[in-house]
């Protein structure tokens, strides 16, 4: 009887072994949410990077905005663009407009650790505020330039006139 006892607890502990083992696998490579961390505004200070950066799956890392501010009745507007310096991949950052389904923007090719602090939109835009859609395509950063996982960060537009 003490036999079958023990193996009885072997089972049971191996089971509690597995059962963790698989908890613990679904929390570490679960999806993670973009958080958002700041207002860029022209005047404001740039965040540091710890805050200005939020972890996504596959090493990724994508900048999350509240809100981007912009003058109205201009296309070239003052806005920090970033491919935080610990990815292995391009970005291509586009700016979408959901209410109107029309991208305004779409940026050249950001090397990790460039930033881009001048762009020019596609229209000038009208005082007011306009939800935003970031979109952030990714590429491999070799001769395939295979796409990679992209994201969407939702924040709002703020044209001052």
């Amino acid at each position: 009887m003490k036999i079958a006892g023990r193996k009885k607890k072997i089972v049971i502990a191996a089971l509690v072994l597995i059962l963790a083992g698989a908890v613990g696998i679904y929390f570490y490579t679960r999806p993670r949410e973009v958080t958002n961390y700041a207002e860029f505004e022209e005047d404001q200070e740039k965040p540091d990077s710890q805050q200005a950066q939020s972890g996504v799956t596959d090493g990724i890392e994508i900048p999350g905005y509240k809100s981007v501010t912009i003058p109205a009745g201009t296309k070239d507007v003052s806005v920090e663009l970033v491919n935080p310096e610990e990815n292995t991949v391009y970005f291509q950052i586009s700016f979408y407009l959901p209410e109107t389904d029309e991208t305004i923007y779409t940026s050249k090719l950001i090397q990790p650790g460039q930033h881009l602090y001048e762009i020019t939109l596609d229209k000038a835009m009208e005082a007011g505020e306009y939800p935003l859609t970031v979109r952030y395509e990714t590429f491999s950063a070799d001769e395939e330039m295979a796409p990679r996982n992209g994201a969407e960060v939702n924040c709002t537009l703020i044209v001052e006139g």
